[in-house]
């Protein structure tokens, strides 16, 4: 019964991750609906532990080697820093680098991730790194988007990688 009780719970989150969009790359960096630095989703009926000990497999399903970008703070936080070779795609034919974090807060019934932050850069024909000014490179002055389908992917990037984790932690124990 239990386990129908959980199951259900997850089914329930993984309805609402299906079409989430959590967070928006905006000048300051990302921000949530809200125009907040995180965006609390909600687990009803689930207990905090539960929720971190899931969200906590599901990374270690997902990355090869986490081990290496946790910091945990036992049944209260994960933060993960990570790093993706040719992450970002900025144009038809460059791709840059993208080490990134993603903080994960737990309360019963409550997953609050914190806005992401990164840093990508590109690898130049001399062998130097030639670092993205992220608010020169996706925005006007006015703070408006440059490019549209630029903007969209750093987006899609970032909210996927959200979504994977918190879909995968839905049904991590579901074998």
């Amino acid at each position: 019964m239990k386990n129908h009780i959980i199951t259900g719970i997850f089914l329930l989150l993984f309805t609402n991750l299906a079409f989430s969009q959590y967070f928006t790359l905006a000048p300051t960096g990302f921000v949530s609906k809200e125009n907040l630095d995180y965006t609390v989703v909600e687990v009803a009926g689930a207990k905090q532990q539960e929720l971190y000990d899931n969200v906590l497999k599901s990374i270690n399903s997902l990355y090869s080697n986490p081990k290496e970008g946790l910091t945990l703070v036992p049944g209260q936080a994960i933060t993960l820093a990570a790093y993706q070779h040719r992450g970002l795609k900025t144009s038809a034919i460059a791709y840059y680098d993208v080490d990134y974090t993603l903080s994960f807060l737990f309360k019963d019934g409550k997953i609050r991730i914190n806005s992401p932050t990164f840093n990508a850069q590109i690898m130049n024909y001399n062998g130097t790194w030639n670092k993205m000014d992220v608010k020169k490179f996706y925005f006007k002055g006015n703070g408006n988007p440059k490019r549209e389908k630029s903007h969209q992917f750093v987006n899609a990037y970032f909210n996927g990688l959200i979504k994977s984790i918190l879909e995968k932690s839905t049904n991590i124990d579901n074998w």
